[in-house]
């Protein structure tokens, strides 16, 4: 946002990001659209206790493009609201961005009071 570039550092992120969308919406049935149903399963053999290889889709191409849409669709509104978010606290942003240039890791203590800070400074009547 702040070099209005895009870079490869949030390439694990993304992935990370579209396997749990993947996984609400084809296992946990977290999709308005396609509804409260479950698109991937264990394959198992009727008669023993061992879990088989991943086998054909339960579900017609058309469903598949509609899983690939509804996962689409979370992550567009997991982004625009990440974006408003970090729009809303870009003070804080500059900040912490400013200290990971000079020492490369906040540890979790140090990031927390940032953002204790940062939230402090918000709810003060001169922001108001």
């Amino acid at each position: 946002m702040h070099f209005q570039e895009i870079s490869t550092g949030a390439q694990n992120d993304l992935y990370r990001a579209t396997d749990i969308a993947r996984t609400m919406v084809r296992e946990y049935g977290m999709s308005e659209k396609l509804g409260p149903i479950t698109f991937e399963r264990e394959r198992r053999p009727l008669f023993l206790e061992t879990i088989m290889p991943p086998g054909t889709k339960d579900y017609s191409e058309t469903t598949a493009q509609e899983i690939d849409r509804e996962v689409s669709l979370l992550l567009e509104r997991a982004h625009t609201r990440a974006r408003e978010i970090l729009e809303q606290r870009r003070e804080t942003l500059e900040k912490v961005a400013h200290v990971l240039l000079e020492k490369e890791v906040i540890e979790g203590d140090e990031l927390r009071q940032f953002l204790n800070n940062a939230a402090k400074q918000d709810s003060s009547p001169e922001h108001d």
